[in-house]
Parts: structure tokens; C-alpha cells; sequence
């Protein structure tokens, strides 16, 4: 295909950001009675909740339970999804080159998110596995299934990287070994370990919750090695300055690399990021916009950037949305602020922590269920709230999706 495609307002990628900016824009041009479609652009036909990609790692969920296909999505709107690739984003020419053909667009909301960073350390990208897509939170989870099928005794599973995902799938990987893998392959042996480069784990939190991070995490048998720094990956084992160790699965989850400078000229770009006004529009270009992890902006009269977190991504997506109605209508709209309402962060089945922004802690069961409760609350549909509910509460009384697809 290679005819320019016309759009009122592209939205690119479904991610978070994308996903909550096509979903309040939707909403607000129906409600306001707009003459506008929106055009959804991904080069993945489903949307992905990334929040619960290690619990997909690790059999804890359903790959369906994680994403929402996004023809079900436009399905009785005036809207529509296009399957393809963003190439190059030309904003002087209010054009999008993707792998079907040229789009031109009136709105541009770019939420393409961002990807793995290795730092330039050999190997890290060969030898290593990540929970950044669901293919491959897919893949890690077949992959150790596989590795266990074939009758290992032991395995050393490294995760690079102690902030939040870290943490989580050290968490997620833990339970599954000793719980399901232990009740299934009881002749096998699960080394769980966390690599953390500085010499605190989750260094956002404040101190209390670190140290109640860190006692779980003993309590579960994982192990913690900071000040580490990752010199070279190879296929079976992990070399620092100082040592080296055995790594059967080396999962990657020490930082994302920024991509807008693949995806426009320097020019346009700050720290391969898009820099933004406060109503998150390019600041060369009014008619362009950024949610989610490209965004490089702050609220107004703070110099702190934007996290680069599922929360603050929503929270963007849901007021370009606004902002873009409201500039149709020829109205005004306060400047985007935004705050954390918290952390939610689970570690292994059934336990977690939910950091609240004024420092409060909660830890336990409760505080795994408000998580997942507030995934379901944001899934759209009343029967897709109720079958992932139902699904939920029987495996919390079943074993753990532990199906190798890998093989032929």
C-alpha cells in the first residue's frame, strides 16, 4: 500500500498512553456531538497492559488477561485501527511515514513508548530476555518451562535491574518456583537472584518501604547483590569486574532506551525524547502531541520531568484527549499537572506493597488485590471485567499456566 492515507487525528501506538488518549477522545467527541474520526496506528493488533507482562512471564496470568484486541477496541465507532510500523514523523509536514504508506494528519498524538536499554554491555542483547512485550514475556516464560521439560536440575535465573520491574518479576519467578514448579518438577532447583548496579534496591521509595522490599524479598529466598555492575553477558553465565556467575536465564530490566530520535530529526527532539509545552503539545508544533515514555516536559514552575511510568502515561493520554475537543471547540484548558496517586507493586502471588504519595505504606494480600482491582476497573467492558474476575479467582485454586509453546 503506498497511497496517502488521510487522518483527523492519528493517534500512534496503543500502549497506555495511546490506549487511555483513544479512549477519552472517543468518548469526548461522541458526547460533544464531533465530526472527527481517529485513526489508531500499532504495529500490534492488540493493546498490551504492560503492568502485568511478569505475571504473564510467569504463568501467574493469562496472555489474554494482559491485552485487549484493538478491532474489539473500534468496534462500533466511527473510528478505526491500521496495522503498521511508524518510520519517520514529519511534523513541518504534518505527515507520518509508516510501513503501508504515507499519513497525513489534522491531530498527531505520538505515545510509541520506549525500549530496552543495554547500556552498551556486550551480550546484554544476545544473551538476555526482558518483559517489555508480551511476545516476550511469552518467550521467557516457554523458555524456562522448556529448559525444566528437559530435565535441569538446577537453574540460575538473573534478573538485571532492582527498580520496580526488577523487583516484580524476581518476585513473580520466585513463587512460581516455589510453589507450582516445586509441586510439578520436584527434582528441580530454582536459584532467584536481583543485580542491582547502586546500592539500593527501588531507590524512588522512601527508605521505609525499601527496607519492607527487602525483607520480603529474603523472606522469599531471593537474593540481592548491589553495587554489581554488569561488565558482559554471555549465554550461560553474567561477568562483573570482580566475579563471575552462573546464569542459565538472564532477564534484562535495568532501563529503557528513548526513541524519538529514530522516529524524527534531531531537531525536533531533547534527550531522544519529545520536549513539550504544558499542554503536552511539541513545542514547535501546536498540532502535535506526546504522552507516555517519549514525553520530555514537567508540570509548570517544576523542572522535574515526567516519569516515564504506566500512571503517568494514562493520566497524559486522558488529557490530550480533553485538550484536543476542547481546541476544536475553540476553548481554553488548564495546563497538565501531574502527581503520583502512588505505587502498587507486587511481589510474588498474593503479597504486595501499595506506596501511597504521602508516604503511607500498605503491604499484604490487601494491597496485591487493590492492584488488581484496579486493573479490572480500567479494562473496558462488563463482560471482559467479569471473565478475567472469574479467571483470577479460580487460579488463585489451580496451578499456574505452565504450557510450553515453543516447540513444533
Amino acid at each position: 500500500m503506498t497511497e496517502k492515507i488521510k487522518a483527523d487525528i492519528l493517534i500512534l501506538g496503543a500502549g497506555i498512553g495511546g490506549y487511555a488518549a483513544f479512549k477519552n477522545l472517543a468518548k469526548e467527541l461522541k458526547k460533544n456531538n464531533i465530526k472527527k474520526t481517529i485513526t489508531l496506528l500499532d504495529s500490534n493488533n492488540y493493546f498490551t497492559f504492560t503492568p502485568l507482562l511478569h505475571e504473564v512471564a510467569s504463568g501467574s496470568i493469562e496472555p489474554g488477561h494482559a491485552t485487549i484486541p484493538l478491532q474489539e477496541l473500534v468496534y462500533g465507532t466511527p473510528h478505526h485501527y491500521i496495522k503498521a510500523t511508524v518510520e519517520k514523523i514529519f511534523p513541518e509536514k504534518n505527515t507520518v511515514q509508516t510501513s503501508i504508506g504515507n499519513i497525513s494528519y489534522e491531530y498527531c498524538v505520538t505515545a510509541i513508548g520506549s525500549g530496552i536499554n543495554y547500556y552498551g554491555i556486550k551480550g546484554a542483547a544476545e544473551f538476555s530476555y526482558s518483559v517489555r512485550t508480551l511476545r516476550n514475556a511469552m518467550i521467557l516464560r516457554s523458555s524456562i518451562i522448556e529448559k525444566l521439560e528437559s530435565c535441569d536440575q538446577e537453574l540460575n535465573i538473573n534478573i538485571v535491574g532492582g527498580g520496580f520491574t526488577g523487583i516484580e518479576v524476581a518476585g513473580q519467578i520466585s513463587s512460581l518456583a516455589s510453589h507450582d514448579l516445586k509441586k510439578l518438577y520436584p527434582k528441580a532447583k530454582i536459584n532467584v537472584r536481583i543485580i542491582q548496579a547502586t546500592d539500593k534496591l527501588a531507590p524512588q521509595l522512601p527508605p521505609q518501604a525499601q527496607e519492607k522490599i527487602v525483607a520480603r524479598l529474603n523472606k522469599m529466598g531471593i537474593k540481592i547483590l548491589l553495587n554489581a555492575k554488569v561488565m558482559e553477558v554471555k549465554a550461560c553465565e553474567i561477568i562483573f569486574s570482580n566475579q563471575t556467575i552462573a546464569s542459565d536465564f538472564t532477564i534484562w530490566c535495568a532501563g529503557v532506551e528513548n526513541l524519538a530520535g529514530y522516529m524524527m530529526d534531531a531537531s525536533f527532539c531533547e534527550r531522544d525524547r519529545m520536549p513539550v509545552n504544558n499542554f503536552l503539545q511539541h513545542k514547535m508544533y501546536s498540532n502535535l502531541y506526546a504522552v507516555g515514555d517519549i514525553v520530555c516536559g514537567n508540570n509548570q514552575n517544576e523542572t522535574t520531568t515526567y516519569p516515564q511510568i504506566g500512571e503517568a502515561a494514562e493520566s497524559q493520554g486522558l488529557y490530550v484527549g480533553r485538550h484536543i475537543v476542547h481546541t476544536l471547540m475553540k476553548k481554553k484548558i488548564a495546563p497538565f499537572y501531574f502527581k503520583s496517586k502512588g505505587t502498587l507493586m507486587p511481589i510474588g502471588e498474593n503479597y504486595g506493597y501499595n506506596v501511597f504519595h504521602n508516604g503511607f505504606v500498605l503491604s499484604g494480600f490487601i494491597a496485591w488485590w487493590i492492584r488488581r482491582t484496579v486493573y479490572v476497573i480500567f479494562v473496558p467492558g462488563f463482560l471482559r471485567k467479569l471473565k478475567i474476575v472469574l479467571d483470577w479467582t479460580l487460579n488463585l485454586f489451580g496451578f499456574r499456566y505452565t504450557v510450553d509453546i515453543s516447540g513444533n
